[in-house]
């Protein structure tokens, strides 16, 4: 209180009361850690009102600091005011770098090594900075790396490629009716598009096939095919037949067909060839198609020229008998019409015999005088009464479809037959006495004639003419 007075004595009494209030108590909290990034609430206490250095006037405020900061809070409460501090210290998240093979063929193993932090813990629950994964598919593996209570997360996906490379073999080529064994490789298990579960298969295709394959491996798989090519066997055949008769000297043409080459076991390539064999051969030939091959043969019979021999002229005596033998081939027909190779004559005078000699392919002719001794007279051989005009003609030799037979001159009563190499007759014909030239063509048809030698005689009271012709 306070009293006051004037020169006059007067005086008077004054009281004034002063309210102190309490400073207040300002708190801004903790100091605290965060990590890069987050962001955190401060709250303050001890007023009424509030001021943060941030500018912010609320009582809490939510804070982002990118590195340490320290925040101040002025608290107001009846005037009075106080101050306050909170330090945010802010650490860095770890960068987490991971390394090793993040591609494995199926089966394999990698390494993965995280660094960056202190402490890990992955995905597959592992805590230690390095682990070792056998994926069988392709997988990520994630870790999580803490330092100073922050911590990040960081993946890698470990792609698993297959190693399934499938292999169904080279393509194959067989000949019709030929099986073939096909293998396939790079797996561990196999489908063929047979059906059929192993590594390898037996097939018979008889066509150009293709056969396709599936290999696994675990959860992978890959396809390949093959190609089996099939070739026609070849239908080798000789056209001369399996056998062939020719006489020594002479040539012959073999002919083979049904393959696309030829290999001959003369040495010979091409698919007709001429031989001339000394003596009786086998030919062999192979024909192919490809690989495909097939075997034919032949054997020609070489037959030795025919040398026609009637032996020595033979006299006798009336009444007698002569034996003739002939040699020199396989056949034999004399101008009597035997076809013995031996034969006996009885006539009553000398007497000439032709014999014709022949095999399959040749013939020859041979003559013996059969002298008949008349009381041992001067033997006198018969004049020979042919006309020099005479002609006794049989065309062509070789004849292939109409044999020819003429004759031109002076005849008597004759008789025309023609034989076969067994003797059989297969046509006779008696021509007319005449004195008057005489002119006659027969033509016959041959073509039904089976291959072979035959034989046209003529005969009448002065001669027995015989003609070989050969019929193809």
């Amino acid at each position: 209180s306070v009293e006051v007075s004037d020169n006059f004595g007067n005086s008077d009494t004054a009281e004034v009361t002063i309210t102190v209030n309490e400073i207040p108590t300002a708190n801004a909290g903790e100091d605290q850690s965060i990590c890069l990034g987050e962001t955190i609430t401060l709250t303050a206490s001890g007023g009424a009102s509030y001021l943060w250095s941030n500018g912010a006037t609320t009582q809490s405020i939510t804070v982002n600091p990118t590195s340490t900061t320290t925040y101040s809070v002025e608290v107001l409460e009846n005037g009075c005011s106080s101050t306050d501090q909170v330090t945010i210290t802010v650490n860095s998240v770890p960068e987490l770098q991971i390394s090793g093979e993040t591609i494995v063929v199926y089966g394999n193993s990698t390494t993965l090594t995280v660094s960056g932090a202190d402490s890990y813990v992955w995905s597959n629950g592992a805590t230690s900075n390095s682990i070792t994964v056998q994926p069988e598919q392709t997988t990520t593996y994630e870790v999580i790396g803490s330092i100073n209570g922050c911590s990040s997360s960081q993946s890698v996906m470990v792609t698993v490629e297959s190693h399934v490379e499938a292999f169904a073999g080279e393509d194959q080529r067989i000949c019709q009716g030929y099986e073939v064994t096909l293998t396939a490789s790079g797996g561990s298990g196999y489908l063929w598009n047979t059906g059929a579960t192993t590594q390898s298969i037996t097939v018979t295709p008889t066509s150009n096939s293709t056969y396709s394959v599936t290999v696994f491996d675990g959860p992978y798989q890959d396809e390949a095919s093959v190609n089996v090519f099939v070739d026609p066997n070849p239908n080798v055949t000789i056209v001369n037949g399996s056998e062939a008769t020719i006489l020594e000297g002479n040539f012959i043409t073999l002919s083979a067909t049904g393959a696309n080459s030829y290999q001959w076991n003369n040495g010979a390539t091409q698919p007709n060839i001429a031989v001339s064999p000394s003596a009786t051969t086998i030919y062999r030939v192979t024909g192919f198609i490809n690989d495909c091959s097939d075997e034919k043969e032949i054997t020609v019979n070489v037959l030795e020229r025919v040398l026609a021999n009637a032996g020595n002229d033979v006299t006798i005596c009336p009444q007698e008998t002569a034996t003739l033998t002939a040699t020199g081939g396989d056949d034999y027909l004399w101008s009597t019409g035997e076809t013995t190779q031996t034969i006996e004559v009885a006539p009553e005078e000398t007497t000439l015999y032709t014999v014709t000699v022949f095999n399959e392919l040749d013939f020859d002719e041979a003559t013996v005088m059969v002298v008949v001794d008349q009381q041992c007279q001067t033997v006198i051989l018969p004049d020979d009464n042919e006309d020099l005009t005479f002609a006794f003609q049989v065309y062509p030799n070789p004849a292939f479809e109409t044999l020819y037979i003429q004759l031109n001159g002076v005849v008597n009563i004759s008789n025309l037959k023609m034989f076969d190499l067994a003797g059989k007759l297969l046509f006779s014909e008696v021509l007319e006495e005449t004195n008057q030239p005489y002119n006659f063509e027969k033509q016959i048809d041959v073509t039904n004639f089976q291959t072979g030698l035959y034989f046209v005689r003529l005969e009448d009271e002065l001669r027995v003419i015989t003609k070989k012709i050969l019929i193809q």
